[in-house]
């Protein structure tokens, strides 16, 4: 019976509403999730493409009422996430909308974990630490690389550490992740060219992950795919049919790294980010290819598949040498994509590898990397990435 219970899986992700023109269901959502008074989470270059209006006019057609919270920044910090859970609870607010990418989207679950909880977000910090139900939240994506709209993750900076703090829990599950391609093309091409590698490393680290499984490996699988069809095409031409495939790539991503965890690739970005504040996306695409090198040998056959996934054709060639051209492509995609490729171009310091190669190991993606690396393996990956 024990060894039974002990292979029990799942698989959970959000109710998910998808399709252009999406967004007019905001305020049937919210109204149907209980709300009356809606906090509005978001940042401030949100407000400004003009979709905080539009959004804002679907919350007044339900005659709900709104308050923005816009406080976050890039690597959201701690005490913005304090600051939003004390201006949910002064007004009196009783469900949290996310309108953003994975900044806003992160904020509002830290501050949906403290309105319930109370305390300080940093008591979370690890695996299913929160033990209050939080308000109802809907998560609103403007960009196609985050998927945390659909996942059970929360990353938040501390800046007095300069380190970013992993959250994993089932109760900060979105409840509703509507997703309107049309928001993704105020998006700059850079933003959309990083988020779009972030979606990508989403899919290849669940698709390796000890954790993977025949529900997990679909969704990475096919949202590999999506990217390599349609990311270079957003990029270059922001037109609906590829936004709304890479929408899609983000969306699968998200489902199958929330369900099957990460790898190293996560675990040496999260401290870039923490000390260099560095955009998430950005440090995954230069970190990947050379991750990705020194994991082939413990899972030969995987990385075969995502060869299969990217569009190489494989025929003829054993599962070792289909598995090295995975890093080859990414690299020519990155390249075709026209975004810095090594660490010291945005500002990466050699002397701080020690440091960080200490956090990565900490991280809780290492645990489900196909290989559990130690500090001096990652400080030479740091290196390699330099």
């Amino acid at each position: 019976m024990p060894g039974e219970l002990e292979s029990l899986l799942k698989f959970e992700i959000p109710e998910i509403i998808f399709g252009r023109g999406s967004l007019k269901q905001l305020g049937h959502c919210s109204r149907r999730m209980g709300g009356d008074r809606v906090l509005l989470v978001t940042d401030p270059g949100i407000i400004a493409t003009g979709w905080i209006d539009e959004a804002i006019a679907y919350l007044k057609q339900e005659d709900l009422k709104y308050v923005v919270y816009d406080n976050v920044v890039t690597n959201p910090r701690s005490f913005q996430v304090e600051q939003g859970a004390l201006e949910y609870s002064r007004k009196e607010c009783d469900v949290i909308v996310a309108i953003g990418g994975g900044s806003p989207m992160d904020t509002a679950k830290g501050i949906a974990i403290l309105a319930s909880n109370r305390g300080c977000i940093q008591d979370y910090v690890g695996c299913n630490l929160i033990t209050e139900p939080i308000p109802p939240l809907i998560c609103v994506p403007t960009t196609a690389g985050t998927g945390s709209d659909v996942s059970q993750f929360a990353i938040i900076a501390n800046p007095g550490k300069m380190i970013k703090m992993t959250i994993l829990s089932r109760a900060i599950m979105p409840d509703i992740s509507l997703i309107d391609p049309r928001l993704l093309q105020t998006k700059s091409s850079e933003m959309i060219a990083s988020t779009g590698m972030d979606a990508l490393t989403h899919a290849i680290e669940a698709y390796v992950s000890s954790l993977s499984w025949s529900l997990t490996d679909p969704h990475a699988s096919h949202a590999i795919t999506l990217v390599f069809r349609h990311l270079k095409e957003a990029v270059y031409k922001k037109t609906l049919d590829p936004l709304e495939g890479m929408a899609v790539a983000s969306l699968e991503a998200g489902a199958a790294f929330s369900n099957a965890i990460l790898g190293a690739v996560h675990a040496l970005a999260h401290p870039l980010g923490g000390r260099y504040d560095m955009h998430h996306g950005l440090a995954n695409a230069i970190l990947l290819p050379v991750v990705l090198k020194k994991n082939l040998e413990y899972a030969p056959e995987k990385y075969a598949l995502i060869a299969n996934a990217m569009g190489i054709d494989t025929r003829g060639k054993t599962s070792a040498e289909a598995a090295e051209q995975v890093p080859e492509q990414i690299e020519a995609l990155i390249k075709a994509l026209h975004i810095p490729t090594k660490l010291s171009q945005i500002g990466v310091r050699k002397e701080d590898i020690p440091c960080l190669a200490r956090d990565a190991a900490e991280d809780l993606c290492m645990m489900t990397n196909p290989q559990k690396y130690g500090v001096a393996e990652i400080e030479t990956m740091y290196q390699d990435a330099l």
